[in-house]
């Protein structure tokens, strides 16, 4: 179990600087519905600036979450990534990666938290439950100003996160 321990650290960092190295530099997958082709997002240093003219750029925020999300005893991690287009909208999106042995795999696709949306609070409990608090807009919202607090939780099933009801 000390090995295990040890790798994760190694793997996934501290949450000293609210980003781990690996987290950093790591390939994102939004799918083949994404903005850039492909769907791939590959962060250097925690951003992408998309190639094609007139491209989003993508940075990972500093908050997130370790934690066990599959029961099998080696910490993983919650994150988010945020698309800022050319246009108004900043788009956030919430991934869940696995800790492997000897690397680190997204699981499944990001669940999409909105536009302009504020990511307050993400957690991993003891259970694997993935909980993120955040703020979205509700009808009458200025663009500026999302009100309306959101809590959701997850859950992985068959390797992907799987939204939870209340």
């Amino acid at each position: 179990m000390i090995a295990r321990v040890l790798f994760v650290f190694v793997v996934l960092g501290s949450q000293v600087s609210g980003q781990t190295p690996v987290l950093q530099n790591f390939t994102f997958d939004l799918g083949p519905t994404a903005s850039v082709e492909g769907g791939k997002v590959p962060l250097t240093n925690g951003r992408w600036k998309d190639p094609a003219e007139g491209g989003s750029t993508f940075t990972l925020l500093p908050v997130n979450a370790i934690g066990d999300l599959d029961g099998d005893g080696v910490a993983d991690a919650a994150v988010v990534l945020l698309e800022t287009s050319t246009g108004t909208g900043t788009f956030a999106y919430l991934f869940a990666i696995k800790s492997h042995a000897a690397y680190a795999a997204q699981l499944g696709p990001p669940e999409w938290l909105g536009d302009r949306s504020v990511v307050e609070r993400l957690s991993i409990d003891k259970k694997g439950i993935l909980s993120v608090r955040f703020l979205t807009h509700k009808d009458g919202d200025p663009e500026c100003c999302p009100t309306m607090r959101i809590n959701d939780r997850f859950r992985v099933d068959g390797g992907k996160l799987v939204g939870m009801t209340k």
